[in-house]
């Protein structure tokens, strides 16, 4: 049992220590619950919010949802560390950064749909282009928002600002309510298609969508702005809505997130990004989001790889949860392979090597008894040295060894015997 215990139980230590090592190394188990901040509860970020939880509630992934007052109130909130993701308007990540030196240390997971940027007239405007929006009460979005740095942004590179024009804070709700009741000229607003104040106003008959025809322009300058077309009778094909073809200038949604987030929840929430928006819409075609373009921030390193090579092979065929046991065995593995499989091969013989050289240690002691005694020059001399023989043959008979071994020692004493027996006669 001593045997034993120092062969193998050395080999269970070194197999642990190598475990250990290996845990080290081993990313901790992703997070039950994350948040995420969206926007007001009536925008298109807290609707496709309630998706991801819904989705993510199915991974074992509680998702809280924070409503904030827009993008760059967001971007604040991931600073602070208050939220793990959040929805930001392309753009609006560039605006803050150059403010805000902190805000490197978050990266962006990609973009997952266009969020076209708005600019809505009364129907009987005398307004035809942006420069003619000059001194006019212009409702560029509440603070806050990312409408408000887009909208400031294409103002100013048309010379109009706070100095010359009205620039008013108003949520989409209010500017809304302005632009019907004659108190707001017009009304800038980012959100998608779908968003249900882009809906109400789209169909309204004294509300017209002013057409950007100087789109490309601007997207030149701004490479998170992208072109897109509104075609004719897409919101109402029996109200012909619109009743023309529409130029509009699109920035995009994007999911940013702490630096630090766990990658299977990235490759999670890409996997759920591609469920949710992957079908494309409007104006998007099928499979073009989540894309890696029009992102402020730097690629998530696990985002980039997602879309490099889709997602990891486990999450594929696994549930997420099975998936990401699975990855972190994996691990573990090296140390089996490594050290188990080495000491499986090793420790067997040195066990048998440790259990022979203590019946060789015996034979040692036998050879030189035989020795002295084939050189001893008297009978006293040779009986002295037969006692000794005699010793070691009872020394011999208390020991033990395994039942496998019991042939090795029942030939030392049949040893030991025949040299008695031979000196004893002489």
């Amino acid at each position: 049992m001593n045997d034993h215990l120092k062969i193998y139980g050395a080999g269970i230590i070194i197999i642990i220590s190598g475990f250990l090592l290996a845990n080290h190394y081993v990313k901790p188990a992703p997070p039950k619950k994350i948040s995420i901040a969206t926007g007001s509860e009536y925008g298109a970020y807290y609707a496709f919010a309630k998706r991801y939880q819904a989705l993510l509630k199915k991974s074992g992934i509680t998702l809280s949802i924070v409503k904030t007052g827009g993008s760059l109130e967001n971007i604040q909130h991931l600073v602070n560390q208050d939220v793990d993701i959040a929805f930001i308007q392309s753009g609006t990540g560039q605006k803050y950064m150059q403010s805000d030196s902190e805000a490197l240390d978050l990266v962006s997971l990609g973009s997952i749909y266009l969020e076209p940027l708005w600019l809505f007239l009364p129907k009987h405007t005398t307004i035809n282009n942006v420069l003619d929006l000059r001194g006019k009460r212009i409702a560029v979005g509440g603070k806050g928002s990312g409408t408000q740095v887009l909208a400031k942004l294409l103002l100013g590179e048309n010379g109009i600002d706070a100095d010359n024009s009205g620039l008013l804070e108003l949520s989409m709700d209010q500017a809304n309510e302005g632009l019907l009741s004659g108190k707001v000229d017009a009304m800038f607003a980012v959100a998608a298609l779908e968003a249900p104040v882009i809906q109400k106003l789209l169909v309204d008959p004294n509300i017209v969508v002013f057409d950007f025809d100087r789109a490309k322009a601007y997207t030149r300058r701004y490479p998170f702005l992208s072109n897109v077309e509104l075609p004719q009778g897409v919101v109402d094909l029996s109200q012909n809505i619109p009743n023309q073809d529409i130029q509009l200038l699109s920035a995009a949604a994007t999911l940013v997130a702490q630096n630090d987030m766990h990658p299977a929840i990235v490759t999670l929430l890409m996997q759920i990004a591609a469920q949710v928006h992957g079908p494309g819409g409007v104006l998007e075609e099928a499979g073009q989001f989540p894309s890696e373009k029009f992102v402020d921030f730097t690629l998530d390193a696990d985002a980039k790889r997602y879309f490099d090579y889709g997602p990891p092979l486990l999450q594929r065929f696994l549930p997420f949860w099975a998936a990401v046991l699975v990855n972190q065995l994996k691990v573990f593995l090296i140390p089996l392979i490594a050290l188990l499989i080495p000491l499986m091969r090793f420790l067997p013989p040195l066990y048998r090597w440790r259990v022979r050289s203590r019946i060789y240690r015996w034979y040692k002691n036998l050879r030189q008894l035989e020795t002295k005694l084939a050189n001893a020059e008297s009978q006293d001399q040779r009986n002295e040295l037969i006692k000794l023989l005699d010793q070691l043959e009872w020394d011999v008979a208390e020991q033990t060894a395994p039942l496998s071994y019991s042939e090795e020692l029942y030939h030392l004493r049949s040893h030991i015997h025949m040299v008695k027996v031979k000196y004893i006669n002489l």
